[in-house]
């Protein structure tokens, strides 16, 4: 793993980990809060490693975040939104909003829609993410309830 690799997991934890602060996130969550957002970045970086798309790379960290997130409120019994919300900072595609509302200032159209369209696809794929590990945690915890209703009761 590179050099800049490694740079941007440690940034991508201490940037999480502001956040938490900001949502005030008190005692053993600021960790692992900030941990999401770390393991996030992780996954997005090994993901390009391995060649996946941009629309892939974020699905990929998105749908891990969301079932650590879902693990991890569960396990410290705390709200899961405190893990969604910091962890998802370092995958906000800031650098294309900065871009795109830069861009129709200074009236550069092309511009403008390019990095719209690429922030909207990121925001797509966070969101899949997301959504796709609530279903895959909500099927997981159906599974693991007794089935009370198929056994026949006795009269």
């Amino acid at each position: 793993m590179s050099q800049t690799a490694i740079i941007q997991m440690i940034a991508a934890f201490f940037g999480s980990l502001g956040f938490a602060l900001l949502f005030n996130i008190r005692g053993k969550l600021i960790f692992w809060t900030s941990f999401g957002g770390l393991l996030d970045w992780i996954i997005f970086i090994l993901a390009g490693v391995v060649g996946l798309s941009e629309f892939s790379k974020y699905f990929l960290a998105a749908l891990v975040l969301g079932l650590y997130s879902e693990l991890m409120a569960r396990l410290l019994k705390t709200p899961t939104t405190s893990f969604f919300v910091v962890g998802f900072i370092p995958l906000v595609p800031g650098s294309n909003l900065f871009i795109a509302m830069n861009a129709i200032i200074v009236h550069q159209q092309a511009v403008f829609y390019e990095n719209t369209l690429e922030a909207l696809s990121v925001a797509l794929a966070i969101t899949m993410g997301l959504i796709t590990s609530l279903v895959i945690f909500n099927i997981y915890t159906y599974c693991q309830k007794p089935i009370h209703h198929l056994k026949t009761k006795k009269k």
